[in-house]
């Protein structure tokens, strides 16, 4: 949770700082170390709920972030005394990158999902390209922790608790307002995609809609990516107040809930709470007919709250599907071959009639 501009101190909070202190430990710990982890564990070894790496690197950088926000916490100085320098001097450098990793993260995923509506769902992609958009968010952090660490030592009395109180922060205006800018800008761009991602959701379904088929566009999907997006913009609006409000409390608390929020918007889907309750058994389609075939894939659909993997009740209702899609095409083989028999029989044996005439 890396600061943007200015935040709150423990003298603009008053006396209910103590009360926030813990609200803030209580969140990283609760939400960023110990659920984001699970969810992020489901997505890569369930066979039922797996989803895109660009999805799980953006809980990736989130269960970071809880991590480097607690580090007074596990030291044990999150209170009393000014912690040791060099713990400070740590924290500020691993926290003041978290936000622009988190930012790009976010607008990895964005870009993802744009492609995969502009291209083929089914292409992949290069290992390079994967390579690339996986790696761009710890490039930005190792940039950002880089430049503070360097301003950190060269100015270590400019590294206190006390200028945030929630964490210990480095008293550099310019590197604030950098990495805010930078904030901006990939928060820019993400509100941009999220429109024009909303325009390519919107002409897909209407297409399949006018054209009879079923739209592969579920509204799960729209719901949850539009809710996770738009919490993001709002991120930007927070950005904002931390640049025109000096010491105001909303930045903080904002990137309290973010790692909440990235839980109960993925970790709520269908496929991951029966992950997770595994004793219970699978639901029996209603008819034949009301019966859905398989959910498609993230790289076939886009859509987040999916599994990849196929279920067996699905497996079967293909592979019947198909056989009778074969045996209709055997009989119209089998009736077209008798009309074409039939046909060179009148050929070379002619009606008498004909032959008369």
């Amino acid at each position: 949770m890396a600061p943007l501009a200015q935040r709150a101190t423990a003298a603009d909070m008053g006396q209910h700082a103590p009360e926030w202190l813990d609200v803030w430990i209580y969140l990283n710990l609760v939400a960023n170390t110990i659920l984001l982890p699970i969810l992020v564990a489901t997505f890569l070894f369930s066979k039922r709920a797996k989803r895109h790496l660009t999805l799980v690197n953006v809980c990736t950088t989130w269960i970071l972030s809880g991590i480097f926000s607690l580090l007074l916490f596990y030291a044990g100085h999150e209170r009393g005394p000014e912690p040791p320098k060099s713990l400070c001097i740590a924290q500020t450098t691993l926290l003041y990158g978290i936000t622009p990793m988190f930012s790009v993260a976010v607008l990895v995923l964005f870009i993802d999902m744009t492609n995969l509506f502009m291209t083929n769902p089914r292409a992949p992609l290069s290992k390079f390209k994967v390579f690339l958009m996986l790696s761009a968010p710890y490039v930005v952090q190792i940039a950002f922790s880089i430049s503070t660490l360097i301003l950190a030592l060269q100015h270590p009395q400019r590294v206190t608790r006390r200028l945030r109180f929630f964490y210990c922060a480095l008293k550099w205006h310019d590197l604030a307002m950098a990495m805010t800018l930078f904030v901006a800008i990939i928060g820019l761009a993400i509100t941009i995609l999220m429109i024009y991602l909303s325009i390519l959701l919107y002409r897909n379904w209407h297409g399949f809609r006018h054209a009879g088929r079923p739209s592969h566009v579920h509204g799960q999907l729209i719901l949850r990516v539009f809710i996770f997006g738009g919490y993001i913009i709002f991120g930007l609006v927070v950005n904002l107040i931390s640049m025109l409000a000096p010491h105001n409390l909303a930045p903080d608390m904002y990137f309290m809930t973010i790692g909440t929020v990235l839980f109960l918007v993925f970790g709520t889907q269908k496929d991951v709470i029966r992950t997770w309750c595994f004793w219970l058994k699978e639901p029996a389609p209603a008819s034949p007919i009301g019966y859905l075939p398989r959910e498609p894939s993230w790289r076939e659909s886009l859509d987040l709250t999916k599994s990849a993997v196929l279920p067996e009740e699905d497996f079967a209702h293909k592979q019947e599907k198909n056989k009778t899609e074969l045996e209709g095409q055997w009989d119209r083989v089998e009736r077209e071959k008798q009309e074409r028999e039939v046909a060179w029989s009148e050929i070379a044996r002619p009606p008498t009639s004909v032959l008369r005439g």
